[in-house]
């Protein structure tokens, strides 16, 4: 009889309380702290340009959780900074708006975020084609900035 229990005992050991891995959970990516300072992007002066173009951004959900008031979201278009915001919270969305400025449509918009806790600048270098008649959503929702892939830390 105590031969019939010992495999059941066995079966319950400590070693497994490990939780189980959803697949369909995507993998929680843990960032590392750098050590950019909080960059001084200025605001451009908006009169010097003749275009403009109005878009709103989100993070993807990896960098959500360290979103702070503190954050900023840069567009630059030839290393010339063209649009500076802070984030901004409606009904739980945090999202980014810019106004960008440029003088012709030939240009690529660069955009670079700060995060303040993170310590870390991160920056897709060509966005999008600047264009004065982007939809400032993308089908209704704040476009979406991928600065990590699965494999970044």
């Amino acid at each position: 009889m105590l031969l019939a229990v010992l495999p059941l005992a066995w079966g319950c050991s400590s070693d497994d309380d490990d939780d189980p891995v959803d697949p369909d959970q995507p993998k929680k990516t843990e960032l590392t702290e750098g050590n950019d300072e909080r960059p001084v992007w200025g605001d451009p002066d908006y009169l010097s340009f003749g275009l403009t173009m109005a878009v709103q951004f989100r993070l993807q959900e990896a960098l959500e959780e360290y979103v702070s008031d503190q954050d900023l979201l840069c567009a630059r278009i030839g290393g010339d900074v063209r649009a500076v915001t802070a984030p901004e919270n409606s009904e739980g969305q945090i999202y980014f708006p810019l106004v960008i400025a440029a003088n012709s449509t030939e240009s690529m918009v660069s955009i670079s975020y700060y995060c303040d806790k993170l310590h870390r600048i991160f920056t897709i270098t060509d966005w999008h084609r600047f264009d004065t008649s982007l939809s400032p959503l993308d089908n209704g929702e704040p476009y979406l900035l991928e600065f990590l892939t699965t494999t970044q830390e």
